[in-house]
């Protein structure tokens, strides 16, 4: 197998919320984005999923572990590659009002990243960012448009295409289409689909939604109160899901898991405070086959089948079927 475009190995994140006290967002956490693929982080709002984008792009601090970029620390980087770096790995956020400034038109919104950079002149500069608003779908005459002569459909094709003015490797998509309507949605995602063969992208795409997700994704890292818990193929997670959090996210997507029989599987509670993360295992306290050992023992993410890892105590035992074995009475 090939090395790994980026990687993450047991980075862990946090943040100071007053005198001797932190909040851990990030725990842990070990992901490879692997070349030409798109890697899929879904989990609910709060388990730490921009927190893991923001890590490998730099832009949260690191307290423990490595973020490598084709098998480099990023933190050993100078200048020039940091610069480099940075380059390489754009982002698109979720909201696509905020993302723009009010008082530039969308040609030079799109345009500013190459200013920042200073490549070429101000014509080159113009034309690329104009064929990357024609990539985007975005005509000719909205070029002089300002945001709020935009939609909001509109406003996220040009924050995709000032993302890819620069050329970039990956694409990381923090919650970029929660904002949209289901329409708009699609339209979207099968953008992304067509651009990501164009300009020979890989894609880290973070949502709560894992219809959204299990449409785009090649591979889904499942996450809760920051620990990755499920990490599969988007094929063998949908089919056979080996977590009882990943079961109850398939439940609630009926249209892209048929094999529930109608179960929707309700978690009783919300996810629990960062601050004060319950012992053992972190889901604990809203799974219903948690046992004793379950708050006491922390699980590994551990390979179960190929190319499948569950952090579960218990997937043996609740998951016999699945992985062909047999549970001792």
């Amino acid at each position: 197998m090939t090395e790994p475009l980026l990687s993450l190995e047991n980075v862990s994140v946090r943040f100071p919320i007053g005198r001797r006290r932190h909040v851990t967002a990030v725990d842990g956490v070990s992901l490879e984005l692997r070349e030409g693929e798109t890697l899929g982080l879904i989990g609910e709002s709060g388990s730490g999923k921009s927190t893991v984008a923001r890590a490998a792009m730099g832009l949260a601090p690191i307290a423990e572990g490595t973020v490598r970029w084709r098998g480099k620390d990023v933190s050993t980087f100078n200048a020039k590659e940091r610069r480099a770096f940075s380059e390489a790995v754009q982002m698109v956020f979720q909201d696509p009002h905020s993302a723009l400034d009010p008082r530039r038109t969308i040609l030079q919104s799109v345009r500013e990243p190459l200013d920042v950079m200073g490549r070429g002149n101000k014509k080159d500069r113009r034309e690329v960012a104009a064929k990357a608003l024609e990539d985007v779908g975005l005509a000719t005459q909205m070029l002089s448009r300002y945001p709020h002569q935009l939609s909001g459909g509109q406003k996220q094709r040009a924050n995709i295409a000032r993302a890819l003015v620069t050329n970039p490797k990956v694409l990381v998509c923090d919650e970029s289409v929660a904002a949209l309507d289901v329409a708009l949605q699609a339209e979207i995602l099968n953008l992304l689909q067509d651009l990501k063969a164009e300009y020979d992208l890989t894609i880290l795409f973070i949502s709560h939604d894992l219809s959204v997700v299990s449409y785009l994704a090649d591979r889904i890292s499942v996450m809760y109160l920051g620990n990755i818990v499920e990490n599969a193929t988007t094929e063998s997670l949908v089919e056979q899901s080996l977590h009882p959090y990943s079961e109850a996210l398939l439940s609630a997507q009926p249209l892209v898991h048929d094999s529930s029989e109608g179960r929707r599987i309700v978690l009783k509670g919300d996810i629990p405070s960062p601050v004060s993360p319950p012992p053992g295992c972190r889901f604990n306290t809203r799974c219903q086959f948690a046992q004793e050992g379950c708050r006491e023992v922390k699980p590994d993410l551990v390979e179960v089948l190929p190319g499948h890892a569950s952090a579960c105590l218990r997937v043996d035992e609740l998951y016999a079927d699945r992985l062909g074995r047999t549970v001792a009475s």
